[in-house]
């Protein structure tokens, strides 16, 4: 499948547009403003943004911008990691405390209760 979109032209975003998106974007999963799932499918749009902007962008982008983006963009994805951890470790959380609660005790090696 191709990386481009319906149309071929240049794109009119700009590489300090992506750079603050994204992290605002990082900011808000940080928060928990946004579902990761969601937040995962924006990081590869603002990848393939992020591509358009340096491969065929009107304005030229030079090294520290693109250094910028790429380093906007890791963090984005670094965000969504680390919310995704922190949320899959409050659920074991959660499911430890139902199976206290419940009375359910796990079985040490050798048979013991």
């Amino acid at each position: 499948m191709d990386d481009q979109d319906d149309w071929d032209g240049a794109t009119q975003t700009t590489a300090s547009g992506l750079i603050r998106m994204a992290s605002i974007l990082a900011a808000l999963v940080r928060e928990g403003a946004l579902d990761t799932r969601f937040g995962g499918k924006l990081v590869k749009r603002v990848e393939k943004e992020a591509r358009r902007v340096t491969e065929r962008g009107e304005a030229a982008v030079d090294s520290a911008e693109q250094g910028a983006l790429s380093g906007a963009i890791k963090e984005f994805d670094l965000a969504l990691r680390q919310r995704d951890a922190a949320l899959l470790v409050e659920a074991n959380a959660r499911l430890r405390e139902q199976e206290e609660s419940s009375g359910k005790h796990k079985k040490k090696k050798g048979g013991e209760v």
